[in-house]
C-alpha cells in the first residue's frame, strides 16, 4: 500500500509554527471575542513580558560623591589659603612636570576645600601622576613634609 503524503490539515507542524506569536494571538481572539484588537495585543504583550517603547527615552546620568578626575590633598587650613593665592603657578608647574614625565594628565585648575585642596584633572590620574602631584606640593615654600595634613 501506497501512502499519500498529504498538505493540508493532517500535515504535521513543527512547535515553532505551532507557538509562533501569531497563532498565540488568534487563541486570544477566540478566547475574548468581545474584546477590541487593541487589547488583545496588550494581553499579548503583557504575557510575553513585552514592553513597548514610546519613542526614545533619554537616558539620565548622575554621579553622587567626588569625581575620579581629581586628586585631593589634605593640607592643613592655614596653607589652603597660600595655595588658593598662586593657583594659576601652581597649575602650569604641575602641567609642566606631568608632561615631563611623558604623561597626557593635565591639571584644570586648583579649588579649595576644608583642610585640603582639590586639583581638577582631564582624566582619572595613575599613581605614578598622582606621585609627582604630591611631591610637588610637599616641596612648595612654607609647607613642609611634615605640614601636610593625614589623610
Amino acid at each position: 500500500m501506497e501512502q499519500k503524503k498529504t498538505k493540508g490539515k493532517n500535515s504535521a507542524k513543527s512547535y515553532a509554527q505551532v507557538s509562533s506569536p501569531a497563532n498565540d494571538i488568534l487563541k486570544l481572539r477566540d478566547a475574548f471575542p468581545a474584546l477590541p484588537n487593541k487589547k488583545i495585543i496588550e494581553i499579548h504583550n503583557a504575557t510575553l513580558n513585552v514592553i513597548q517603547p514610546k519613542g526614545k527615552k533619554k537616558i539620565s546620568i548622575t554621579t553622587k560623591g567626588p569625581s575620579r578626575k581629581q586628586a585631593i590633598v589634605p593640607l592643613l587650613s592655614q596653607h589652603v589659603n597660600s595655595i588658593m593665592n598662586n593657583a594659576g603657578l601652581y597649575v602650569n608647574s604641575i602641567n609642566g612636570l606631568l608632561k615631563g614625565i611623558k604623561s597626557t594628565l593635565r591639571t584644570e585648575f586648583i579649588r579649595p576645600a576644608t583642610e585640603s585642596i582639590i586639583i581638577i584633572t582631564n582624566n582619572v590620574p595613575a599613581p605614578s601622576d598622582l606621585s609627582v602631584i604630591e611631591r610637588y606640593i610637599k616641596s612648595i615654600e612654607g609647607i613642609g613634609l611634615n605640614e601636610v595634613a593625614a589623610p
